[in-house]
């Protein structure tokens, strides 16, 4: 048996584990990435011993544990992360609702109204569904960086619609990055060009000094990519239903909004804020601080 097939018998091994997890799709492709990490690392260890290729692989996969078995313990701990998953996206709607609020007065001196409230709360739960049980499916870094292309395409097309004029590389240089204020929150409030670019900025950034070890930072990047090009464009095609302006502009902003928090806010970073809040509390109780 070869090291090509054991690397086959590893993958088996986890996809077995992995396909009845109550887990989302992001979740258990870092959880593959882990567990492959561990049988790998010990598969080697053994060789190094002089441990046969085959009863190397049979000796890891055993001491990794029966499916069943794992599978379980990992289903154990779903409801916690179920909850922190609900915690996270109500933080987020939370900040996309205050912004709709107080956004309109400051950007454009408008009053408040009905609908700065009932218009976010739509194109929230819109956007909750589209990005949990649609975008979020798509893990796989190569059809990411392909799916990008006609989504970026359009968004250019898109932008020569908006100035009424052909796209030069003039223009559009000008229009991927800015520091005027007015170019960044104008009439579309943050749904200007540079603003979008600046997020995504951003939101690349977030996968660069992000602490998963078990994703390769390329990757992060292109499935980070795809998932907030892909709800913008989402976003424009909700704003298009929309039969008046300003609620247009509302549901295109919330979305937008939505879909960079979610890029820059990790499960992880969330249950360590929570975390910190936690221990905050404890000693503010304890006359600590």
């Amino acid at each position: 048996m070869s090291k090509q097939v054991s690397i086959k018998e590893f993958d088996s091994y986890i996809k077995k584990i992995t396909k009845e997890l109550r887990l989302d799709e992001i979740e258990k492709k870092e959880l593959e990435e882990e567990w492959k990490q561990h049988l790998y690392d010990h598969y080697d260890s053994l060789r190094r011993d002089n441990v046969d290729e085959k009863e190397a692989v049979q000796a890891v996969i055993d001491q990794f544990g029966p499916v069943e078995l794992l599978q379980e313990e990992v289903n154990q701990t779903y409801p916690s992360s179920m909850k922190n998953h609900l915690f996270k996206d109500v933080l987020i709607g939370m900040i996309c609702i205050i912004s709709s609020v107080i956004g309109p007065g400051l950007l454009i001196g408008a009053y408040f109204q009905p609908y700065f409230i009932v218009v976010p709360i739509q194109a929230l739960v819109v956007a909750y569904f589209i990005h949990r049980f649609i975008v979020k499916k798509q893990t796989y870094w190569l059809f990411s960086i392909i799916g990008f292309i006609p989504i970026y395409v359009i968004f250019l097309q898109f932008l020569a619609q908006m100035y009424g004029a052909p796209l030069t590389l003039e223009l559009y240089l000008s229009e991927i990055f800015s520091l005027e204020w007015h170019r960044l929150a104008g009439l579309n409030g943050l749904y200007e060009f540079p603003t979008l670019h600046m997020f995504w900025y951003i939101i690349l950034l977030a996968q660069l000094v992000s602490g998963n070890n078990y994703v390769s930072v390329l990757k992060r990047m292109c499935n980070a990519t795809f998932h907030y090009w892909a709800m913008l464009l989402i976003a424009l095609v909700i704003a298009r239903l929309q039969s008046s302006a300003e609620w247009s502009v509302i549901s295109m902003n919330v979305i937008l909004l939505y879909a960079f928090l979610q890029q820059v806010i990790s499960n992880q970073q969330f249950i360590q804020w929570k975390e910190r809040i936690k221990r905050l509390v404890a000693k503010s109780r304890e006359g600590e601080i």
